[in-house]
């Protein structure tokens, strides 16, 4: 009677204290103010779309995200770590039930003394009462983390599915610059063959026919670059898709897609919700509270709950005749450990402060990352609608100085100049249509995707 009136004193002292620690309430929006609009503002065409690659409206592409999303060695890693938080958790989870086992033995005996065969049953059961939460908060860290490792996987099909567009848009680009190329081979090498006709007639020089032959030098040049690069990006794909450059996939050849509308970017505080990066982080920060309370919680006395039950017999049917129940309520308590204990809280809080400070980065940075793709959205188009005024121009430019040339009021190497202007142009208006395709792209994933991306 002593000994259980001590211990309900103990539990009566130390009961108060179960209210000293309590995860912290925090506010996702809190440590960064996000209650505003972009600074910079670029009409909208269209709402943000869930699969936005669907726009291109191309059957190819969609077949590479598929493959992609199911063959990408990083996505499976991500899912190989999710299993183990995924397994994690239950283990964590199970600290919250009974543990309970049983065995059973017979003895048997031979020789000149025979006796009877001896048939024996144990059964044992241990509970530990989860008076501070300690359990609970461990196993509620080990599933938050789990949400983040899902989180993951969908922030990693968002750079996924971006790379692997950027890429399909190069190989598109490139095929279009080859083919102006090409073109524009066929063009000068027609020029210089009537450079030389002239020259026969006395109408041209032999500086014309030099200045011509090195603006066809000039873009044969360029044919091995762009060649390159179309069989580097097709190399970037397989990778993307996890597979290698032998195993091809068929991208035909068409035009490159126009650069996607700009979408409705909405407020900067949209990015919690749509940003699986964000959600992840968040995730993370709000599980090392739950860790803090755990190492917490396990400074404090254990209540354990035990209990064995045993039965013999000689016999299987006389083998509940004879049996023995111990139960035990015991308390530990922890009194001298080094500081080790303390250590763990101190490591785990500093964790914490650690990853709420990631928290805020990735949330600043994700803010960072749309006003500069609209920034940079913006600029690009105005640069290209300035090219193309700029082509306009050097056409006629072009005309005129060929009308001026077959007259006879002007050098050839008016002619040239005009001519090179144009083509460089040309072949400059076709890469920067391929960054403003990048550049959406790049808008796009910065705005998340959370809702498909799982």
């Amino acid at each position: 009677m002593i000994k259980i009136k001590s211990y309900m004193a103990l539990i009566i002292l130390i009961f108060p204290l179960s209210g000293c620690m309590s995860v912290p309430v925090r506010d996702i929006s809190k440590p960064v103010d996000l209650n505003h609009e972009y600074k910079t503002q670029i009409d909208a065409e269209i709402k943000a779309s869930s699969k936005w690659w669907l726009l291109y409206n191309d059957f190819e592409l969609n077949a590479i995200m598929d493959q992609a999303f199911i063959h990408n060695p990083d996505i499976n890693q991500i899912r190989a770590r999710l299993k183990q938080a995924q397994a994690l958790t239950k283990q964590r989870r199970a600290a919250l039930l009974p543990n309970l086992t049983i065995s059973a033995s017979r003895e048997e005996y031979r020789g000149d003394s025979i006796l009877p065969s001896d048939f024996t049953l144990a059964g044992a059961a241990a509970y530990e009462l989860d008076f501070w939460n300690k359990n609970t908060s461990g196993a509620n860290a080990a599933e938050l983390l789990s949400e983040a490792s899902a989180a993951d996987i969908a922030a990693a099909k968002i750079s996924l599915s971006a790379a692997i567009a950027q890429n399909w848009l190069e190989i598109l680009s490139l095929i279009e610059q080859e083919r102006l190329l090409q073109k524009q081979i066929n063009v000068n090498h027609t020029v210089l063959e009537l450079q030389e006709q002239r020259f026969e007639m006395g109408l041209s020089s032999a500086l014309d026919i030099l200045q011509q032959e090195e603006r066809l030098a000039q873009s044969e040049a360029g044919l091995p670059d762009i060649l390159s690069k179309q069989k580097i990006a097709a190399n970037n794909i397989s990778l993307l898709i996890g597979s290698t450059p032998y195993n091809e996939f068929k991208i035909s050849e068409k035009p490159l897609p126009q650069a996607l509308a700009i979408p409705n970017t909405g407020l900067a505080s949209d990015l919690l919700a749509n940003r699986p990066d964000i959600m992840a982080a968040w995730l993370r920060l709000i599980s090392s509270d739950w860790a803090v309370k755990e190492a917490w919680a396990n400074r404090l006395p254990s209540f354990n709950l035990s209990a064995n039950y045993t039965t013999s017999g000689a016999a299987l049917n006389s083998l509940f005749n004879t049996w023995i129940l111990n139960m035990v309520a015991n308390i530990a308590t922890p009194i001298f450990d080094g500081g080790s204990r303390k250590a763990e809280q101190v490591k785990r809080q500093a964790l914490s402060d650690e990853r709420y400070h990631a928290y805020r980065a990735v949330v600043l940075n994700a803010v960072i990352e749309v006003e500069n793709s609209l920034i940079s959205n913006l600029y690009q188009d105005q640069k290209l609608t300035a090219l193309q005024k700029q082509f306009t121009a050097s056409k006629k430019t072009l005309e005129q100085a060929q009308m001026s040339y077959n007259n006879g009021k002007s050098d050839y190497i008016n002619v040239l100049n005009s001519l090179n202007n144009t083509q460089f142009l040309e072949q400059d208006i076709t890469r920067e249509e391929l960054k403003q395709a990048h550049l959406r792209i790049e808008l796009y994933r910065a705005l998340g995707g959370k809702d498909w991306a799982k």
